[in-house]
């Protein structure tokens, strides 16, 4: 399935039907329970990505789950996960690395970037969070965090069952981007007891001032936000903020499974919310963490990274932040400085790993 993209300046027709639909004729059926049919709003129709199929292909092993969720009273929810190791590598250690995607993103993708990890033996957990990629709900969509969080939740809690099947107990490492970064902070104070340590890039605890929408876009969502129109996309947001390479956002765009559109309201102002919440909780935060953020980054702010060192009540020798010159928002794929942040990643795992043994 490939992406239509509009031209510059001009709405493109697609794009015309697509908000109609979603904003105005489904909140409609709804009204008066007439069903979706595909959860996934034809996104788990897309064809596997090239980079997925090699992780899916040996030496690797691959493995994916589509577990019920319920939130809110919902039961026709979904989450997708899979799990990609390498039995091959020199070393095989016993951490699972749980990858929380970025906003707009889906955990397939990381794929693309997720090999150094493998071949150092860590197994990776990559979940799809509600209303991305193969996980159920409308693209981009959600009007409380908190759904993220008990996905999140959901999916760590599958994993430990199957682990306890096979008679395993790894240790259990976040990772998030962005987003997931946030997510991650979140998960991190409301259920601390079901990992051991978590690492984030670029986490979204400040909006950067150049992503930031104006007054008149926020109340505009506020308006809409409790009516089906709460699902209209409204402002850009950070896209066009991601890196100072043009190829890497597009990219981006060029994937099928990501989200192109502009931000919803009841999605911003959610992301408002909990960013509000976060700010007056960091101090809740203990884990172990290695934080990470690019001090040319234009979508999400570095100071949320330094005040997230200086507030958490995590030991001294227990957090560390590593801020990068020149870097941007998409600090995996940075054409600057993807390679030493991934390397730091990667170091940082390997120590934690030799603590959490001790």
């Amino acid at each position: 399935m490939s992406k239509v993209k509009p031209k510059k300046g001009i709405l493109h027709p697609l794009k015309i039907c697509y908000t109609l639909s979603s904003g105005f004729v489904e909140p409609v059926l709804k009204t008066f329970n007439s069903p979706i049919q595909d959860v996934t709003y034809g996104r788990e129709l897309i064809p596997i990505s090239p980079a997925e199929q090699i992780l899916r292909s040996e030496p690797y092993v691959h493995s994916e789950y589509k577990i019920p969720f319920q939130f809110n009273g919902k039961t026709n929810k979904l989450i997708y996960y899979q799990t990609w190791s390498l039995p091959t590598a020199k070393v095989i250690r016993d951490v699972d690395i749980v990858f929380i995607h970025g906003l707009n993103d889906y955990g397939g993708r990381f794929s693309e970037i997720c090999s150094p990890i493998l071949e150092q033996g860590f197994r990776i957990i990559a979940p799809d969070l509600p209303g991305f990629g193969r996980s159920s709900g409308l693209h981009a969509y959600f009007d409380d965090t908190q759904e993220l969080i008990d996905a999140v939740h959901l999916v760590i809690n599958h994993v430990k069952e199957q682990n306890a099947r096979e008679n395993k107990n790894p240790k259990t490492i976040l990772l998030g981007e962005s987003l997931g970064g946030m997510i991650v902070l979140t998960y991190a104070i409301k259920h601390p007891e079901t990992f051991d340590a978590f690492n984030v890039l670029c986490p979204l605890v400040y909006v950067s001032p150049e992503s930031r929408p104006g007054k008149i876009a926020e109340m505009t969502a506020k308006a809409l936000v409790k009516t089906p129109l709460g699902r209209l996309p409204l402002v850009a947001a950070h896209r066009g903020k991601f890196s100072s390479d043009p190829k890497v956002e597009q990219e981006f765009l060029d994937d099928p499974m990501t989200y192109s559109g502009n931000l919803r309201c009841a999605t911003g102002l959610a992301l408002s919310s909990n960013i509000e919440w976060l700010g007056s909780n960091l101090k809740e935060i203990k884990k172990p963490f290695l934080a990470q953020h690019g001090l040319n980054d234009r979508a999400t702010d570095c100071n949320g990274s330094r005040d997230l060192y200086n507030k958490v009540q995590t030991p001294e020798d227990q957090k560390s932040i590593i801020l990068y010159e020149n870097c941007e928002h998409l600090m995996l794929r940075d054409p600057v400085a993807a390679d030493k942040v991934i390397k730091d990643s990667i170091d940082w795992f390997i120590s934690m790993e030799k603590k959490l043994k001790s």
